[in-house]
């Protein structure tokens, strides 16, 4: 089955710790590119679609680094893994997306969610709808 991806990415290049959750067995890679579903790294390590992971990624231009709690393999070739970001704290999640959203060429592909919803929608009125009378 092949992997699809809906996401943009973008090229980085930082470190990446990996934990492979099985066996606790732990390595480090290069992270290669990014977006806000996942990651394609390059790694001295053979793995196989489906395995579970856990990732420190640590971003360039001194970012905070990330910690992602769960991922799975997508896919293998060569060196590189492409996985998917399953879990990922909160605290991270904002650090990721304020981190996408401030890289140029990243923009935000329709079918995801918006980066970061500050206002709460009951407290504000919907577009072209009146606001509350007291």
């Amino acid at each position: 089955m092949r992997y699809s991806r809906f996401t943009r990415r973008i090229a980085v290049t930082g470190e990446a710790s990996v934990r492979l959750l099985l066996t606790e067995d732990s390595d480090d890679g290069t992270l290669l590119d990014l977006s806000r579903q996942g990651a394609r790294l390059r790694i001295n390590r053979l793995f196989e679609p489906g395995q579970k992971l856990a990732l420190m990624l640590n971003l360039p231009w001194n970012e905070p680094p990330v910690e992602v709690r769960l991922a799975a393999v997508k896919w293998t070739k060569d060196n590189n893994v492409g996985v998917e970001f399953l879990k990922v704290g909160d605290d991270d999640r904002v650090s990721l997306d304020v981190f996408l959203a401030s890289r140029p060429n990243y923009k935000r592909a329709r079918s995801e969610s918006p980066v970061i919803s500050y206002v709460h929608s009951a407290s504000r009125p919907q577009h072209g709808s009146a606001a509350p009378q007291p």
